[in-house]
């Protein structure tokens, strides 16, 4: 069980370092207003009420309830891969995805709606109006790593 230790302490790493940029960008940065981070990236503060992309936007209870149910369901994944005999690939994505999850309702909870601040500079305008958080990137990383360990026998469990 000693070994498992490692993925509360990464998840809760990332879950506060979501909650610290969040933070950040709600003290210094106006509603809307870009800064250049890299050549395609930015860093931009939105709030989006509603789930992925705003869907229901306008149904805050909805999207809260929602928020707390998927949460839960990670959450319990996340407990049961860690007590098992898991891949590696799986405890680190469940992780991931726990962490990110817990961030966004996290802010569902104290700002009713989730603070995004990552924007990428595209030429496709749909894509370049998208703004993500850390917890959206490791909700989406975490689920590919929970796939790729779902692939692998139970080998790979020394983490």
């Amino acid at each position: 069980m000693k070994k498992n230790k490692f993925y509360p302490l990464a998840g809760t790493a990332v879950f506060l370092l979501d909650q610290w940029i969040k933070d950040y960008v709600e003290k210094n940065l106006k509603m809307g207003e870009k800064r250049k981070l890299a050549e395609k990236l930015e860093l931009r503060r939105v709030h989006n009420p509603g789930i992925c992309l705003g869907v229901f936007a306008n149904k805050p209870e909805k999207v809260k309830k929602l928020t707390e149910v998927g949460t839960g369901i990670v959450t319990v994944t996340q407990m049961l891969t860690l007590l098992g005999n898991n891949h590696v690939l799986k405890k680190a994505g469940i992780t991931l995805a726990a962490a990110g999850a817990w961030s966004n309702l996290a802010d569902r909870y104290h700002k009713e709606k989730v603070v995004d601040y990552i924007g990428i500079k595209t030429e496709k305008k749909k894509l370049e109006q998208v703004t993500y958080n850390l917890g959206d990137f490791a909700i989406g990383a975490g689920g590919v790593l929970w796939v790729l360990g779902s692939m692998f026998k139970k080998e790979g469990t020394e983490l």
